[in-house]
């Protein structure tokens, strides 16, 4: 056998083992505007994009044509919980933040989107200019809280109670939206919202009057997909990402970002 041949037959094997391992993707997704959802059949959203994105580039950088289904979840924890215990080929789209405690059970990409945890009250309530005790126990001392279950924003919520409000109740939800509903119908309730969840239901509900308590805003958050430790896209979502100046410094990334979201707030959100 010429030695040409010899090495076009090495090539083919080596190019069909990678195309393997990798022909396959299953996203589980959290339903959640504008991140992932679906409106009337169709999957949309700035995750949904994003990945579709991705599957262009195993396409037309690495000769890999990706087969993707799509599996649906409406509770958070469900979502989270299914992904952690996945097989290899799976990917979670759920906007979750990045931290360490998750960085033990799951594997995080690099962040797609920034985000800040706002504490949400009536428009009503009065304004707590700072985060001291006396101030907080006064506005909100009287109030219970709601928050979506297994999210960041629990841990932010026991830790006002700890700090402020040892007296708080608090309750749980799986929806975003649940926190926001709650208040505009209780305004005895307050809780904490993404940044981003909140600019969006202040769009569809023009008429309801929220307020942010801007002094009990929490850090910048990085969001990530996450996958299972045992993982077949992480080599490759690091590439997507972080290849060259990255996906997030393209023209594509900042066009899905305005598609879905106000120039108001993408400047607070879009990833370095």
């Amino acid at each position: 056998m010429k030695k040409g041949t010899i090495l076009l037959a090495a090539l083919f094997c080596s190019f069909s083992s990678v195309f393997a391992q990798v022909d396959s993707l299953v996203i589980y997704y959290y339903d959640n505007f504008p991140y992932s959802y679906n409106e009337k059949g169709k999957l949309k959203g700035i995750e949904i994009e994003i990945i579709e994105e991705y599957t262009q580039w195993l396409k037309q950088k690495k000769g890999i044509q990706t087969i993707v289904t799509y599996k649906p979840y409406s509770e958070f924890s469900t979502f989270y919980n299914s992904v952690k215990e996945a097989g290899p080929k799976v990917l979670g789209l759920g906007s979750v933040t990045n931290n360490q405690e998750r960085e033990k059970e799951v594997t995080f990409t690099s962040t797609y989107l920034h985000n800040s945890a706002v504490l949400i009250t009536d428009g009503t309530i009065a304004t707590i200019k700072s985060k001291n005790a006396a101030e907080i126990s006064k506005v909100l001392g009287s109030m219970s809280a709601i928050v979506v279950n297994k999210s960041s924003h629990v841990n932010y919520m026991n830790e006002l109670k700890k700090m402020y409000l040892p007296n708080l109740k608090i309750s749980f939800t799986e929806k975003q939206n649940n926190v926001l509903e709650s208040i505009t119908t209780d305004k005895k309730i307050f809780g904490f919202s993404d940044i981003v969840a909140y600019w969006s239901f202040l769009k569809s509900n023009p008429s309801k009057f929220l307020k942010i308590q801007k002094a009990i805003t929490e850090p910048k958050e990085n969001l990530g997909f996450i996958m299972p430790k045992t993982n077949a896209h992480g080599i490759f979502l690091s590439e997507f990402f972080e290849g060259g100046f990255g996906f997030t410094a393209t023209k594509t990334y900042h066009q899905i970002l305005e598609k879905y979201l106000g120039y108001e707030i993408i400047e607070f959100v879009e990833a370095d």
